[in-house]
């Protein structure tokens, strides 16, 4: 064959190699990646940034305010007023007399300042209160993120270590099928055990297809929270591995002490509140008059022609105060003050419901996460005895004193002790996330 012949094949299966590359991605980067990656963290941040510039915009209504405008009329007929006949020079008691050019023109430049509008300052502090809100929410959202990542990956890590250790088993099953095919030829074995073997074999290669398949889920599911493209192949570089943590030892009180000052949506909770009895002030405060500085100058003119070097421009310019007062609006304001009130009472009612749901959860997983060291501390003795058992009983029946079931029996324990243990494993480190984010101690990196 030629050696361009041998090109196109060569670059294909270079291009497939490549594409079958999986990216290997610790816990760590995880987190890091979907602190940029998460879409709905993206939206949650421009949410943050639209409300600081709803702050911006309500801040507005206490700065000074400049306006020009100017307009040009084509009169018809000459504009009319009403004078009274003496001042006419007629003997009707009310004369129309025609007045002004028809062309008019008009330029304006008007400024107001608040002097006193308490209405837009405390809406201004209630806004800040809002931004503030927002903030918190956007960090709680990287708490959930990252709970949700993290277990997510510790799922994923708990399925590969199960297909680890049924693909092991698997090896050890198909041997015994063997084993027990030779002695059932041999007359030495009965139907039943080979049939047995045989079921065993398939039960695991059942449940290692049922895993691989959950584990292509979990990654697409994993994939989605980071922000990657899920035709993306990806490789997990941690292991499910026991670890020593240094935080034993919770207790209920300072665990409860600790969520109070970090946990994000009890501080959202803890605003709105707040926040609530501001909306109070800002309804009372529309009783309050508002002064308002204001300033203009004019000019304008008038003639029947275009020759606008012989226009005469007089100014007019004023500055004044304007005051506005309240006095009766159908009660709407002893309305909106009554909602307000009622609205201050159901975020009171939910702060105290928010600090007791948080309490229940962290006595739940406190209670968890004690139940979840002495069960790793028991498996990891299951698993010594299981091995234990598995190499005596493999002896006794290498050396004639024991059954191929006997046998059977104890890679099954064994298997199964494993199982467990890796359970413990998964639950200690998903039990310790969830307390993290319980007393708002988790984060995205």
């Amino acid at each position: 064959m030629k050696p361009s012949n041998l090109m196109i094949p060569l670059l294909l299966v270079a291009l497939h190699g490549s594409a079958q590359t999986a990216k290997k991605i610790s816990l760590a980067e995880a987190l890091s990646m979907a602190a940029t990656g998460n879409r709905q963290l993206q939206i949650q941040t421009l949410e943050e940034t639209h409300q600081r510039e709803v702050t911006r915009e309500t801040k507005s209504r206490l700065l000074p305010n400049v306006a020009a405008n100017g307009g040009y009329l084509r009169y018809f007929d000459r504009q009319v007023i009403f004078l009274p006949g003496s001042f006419a020079g007629t003997s009707k008691p009310v004369q129309d007399v025609a007045v002004g050019g028809k062309n008019a023109f008009n330029g304006v430049v008007a400024a107001s300042q608040p002097l006193l509008n308490e209405t837009a300052r405390r809406q201004t502090k209630a806004a800040v209160y809002d931004e503030r809100i927002q903030r918190e929410k956007t960090a709680d959202l990287k708490a959930n993120l990252g709970t949700e990542i993290s277990v997510a990956y510790f799922d994923m890590l708990l399925m590969q270590s199960q297909i680890a250790l049924h693909q092991q088993s698997l090896v050890r099953n198909e041997k015994a099928l063997k084993d027990t095919r030779s002695l059932f030829a041999q007359g030495r074995s009965l139907k039943q055990d080979t049939l047995r073997a045989f079921i065993a074999v398939e039960n695991l290669r059942s449940s290692i297809s049922y895993l691989h398949n959950n584990l292509e889920v979990a990654g697409i599911q994993l994939k989605r929270l980071m922000g990657m493209d899920d035709t993306t192949a990806i490789e997990l570089s941690d292991t499910l591995a026991p670890e020593a943590f240094a935080t034993d030892a919770y207790e209920l009180a300072d665990a409860m002490t600790t969520a109070v000052q970090r946990r994000h949506d009890m501080a959202v909770q803890k605003l709105s509140t707040e926040k609530s009895g501001l909306e109070i002030a800002i309804a009372k405060a529309e009783r309050l008059p508002q002064i308002t500085a204001v300033g203009q100058y004019q000019l304008q003119a008038q003639a029947d022609n275009y020759k606008f070097g012989q226009y005469v421009w007089p100014p007019t310019s004023f500055v004044g105060v304007q005051i506005a007062m309240p006095i009766f609006n159908g009660n709407r304001i002893k309305a909106k003050i009554s909602q307000a009130e009622i609205r201050r009472k159901q975020e009171t009612i939910g702060q105290e419901d928010l600090a007791q749901s948080v309490r229940s959860e962290l006595a739940s997983l406190l209670s968890q996460w004690k139940e979840s060291n002495e069960q790793l501390r028991i498996q990891q003795r299951t698993v010594e005895l299981a091995e234990i058992s598995y190499t005596m009983m493999d002896d006794r029946y290498r050396n004639g004193l024991s059954t191929r079931l006997e046998l059977t029996d104890a890679e099954l324990a064994l298997t199964q002790a494993k199982l467990n243990h890796l359970q413990a494993i998964y639950l200690q480190k998903v039990v310790h996330v969830r307390l993290q984010r319980a007393q708002g101690l988790l984060q995205l990196q």
